[in-house]
């Protein structure tokens, strides 16, 4: 079997050789664009050669309107796609799909509705506040704020399509908004839930593989489940729900995880360490269905051996 057969194979539950894993990080502030961005990617690949390789999105959302109070929500309108911020994402991933083996299956990072209406009215670095100013107007009045996250939908969607046309093999999609001190279980099953429900819908329907991460911590999982998504991942460290438990909310998903991202032993520790953890994740979560990864992005200066120990060991098993 080729990468895209394995992974294929993951996704169908299908008997195989060995596990996958997939682990990827942000790159650092002169690699997020353009020519740079690219060479990352492919100097990532050389360096890991990795079974799956996710590629970032460092171009963020605009709406063209200035939002100060939630009643502005509904004077946004779409910015036509080639006006938009992502004309550049498109051609860095043909580029990285151009200098790659072709079995390698991409998977294109989209932001979530949520955190893509606030990258578009604040400064970056702060959605973590449940203050900000799309939280906020969101519990004040939501129906205002929906007809803006309306159009932030459509884009996205119309994002996944065009990621797809530039050989994504399928969508990481980056929901943010589920964490337990920013909305009551009410506003987010009403008003942040649908939307990243519709987005996975949408990249579905484009016939690309879904990726359900659901981002930050605190995470109420059991709030997300329903969303159709071929592959889940999560904070197991940050929350309560750990990697296997996401058979009970996701029954008949794959699940993408179990390591620790940012501390613990896949960063810190040894290579038996970092053995004995591949082992307690596949006894936890089964080894069917399953991709061996962390809770998010790992820390950038991280050795590349850490990568490979797991992903080496994890295709003997």
């Amino acid at each position: 079997m080729d990468r895209k057969e394995r992974l294929q194979a993951t996704l169908n539950g299908e008997n195989h050789s060995g596990i996958i894993s997939g682990f990827w990080y942000h790159f650092s502030q002169d690699a997020m664009y353009g020519e740079k961005a690219v060479q990352a990617h492919i100097d990532f690949y050389n360096a890991v050669n990795p079974d799956v390789l996710k590629v970032m999105n460092e171009h963020m959302f605009q709406i063209r309107e200035k939002i100060e109070k939630p009643e502005d929500w509904r004077k946004v309108t779409r910015i036509p796609f080639s006006e938009g911020p992502y004309p550049g994402l498109i051609d860095e991933f043909k580029a990285i799909r151009k200098a790659l083996p072709a079995d390698l299956p991409l998977f294109a990072t989209v932001h979530g509705v949520l955190v893509s209406a606030y990258h578009a009215t604040e400064t970056p670095g702060n959605f973590k506040n449940p203050e900000n100013m799309v939280s906020r107007h969101l519990r004040e009045d939501p129906e205002s704020v929906c007809k803006g996250l309306d159009v932030v939908a459509e884009t996205l969607i119309e994002l996944c399509g065009e990621l797809k046309k530039a050989g994504a093999d399928g969508i990481y999609y980056a929901a943010l908004g589920g964490e337990a001190y920013r909305f009551t279980e009410d506003i987010f099953t009403s008003y942040v839930k649908k939307y990243d429900s519709m987005v996975i819908d949408g990249i579905n329907d484009t016939g690309a593989i879904s990726i359900l991460h659901i981002c930050k911590d605190r995470i109420r999982l059991p709030l997300y489940s329903g969303i159709d998504a071929d592959i889940v991942n999560w904070d197991t460290h940050d929350c309560e729900y750990g990697i296997g438990e996401g058979r009970k909310y996701f029954p008949g998903k794959t699940l993408l995880g179990g390591f620790d991202d940012r501390t613990g032993i896949l960063v810190e520790g040894t290579k038996e360490e970092i053995l004995a953890e591949t082992d307690r994740i596949v006894k936890e979560a089964g080894r069917d269905k399953l991709i061996i990864g962390s809770d998010c992005t790992l820390p950038g200066d991280i050795e590349p051996w850490r990568i490979r120990t797991v992903i080496d060991y994890a295709h003997t098993l």
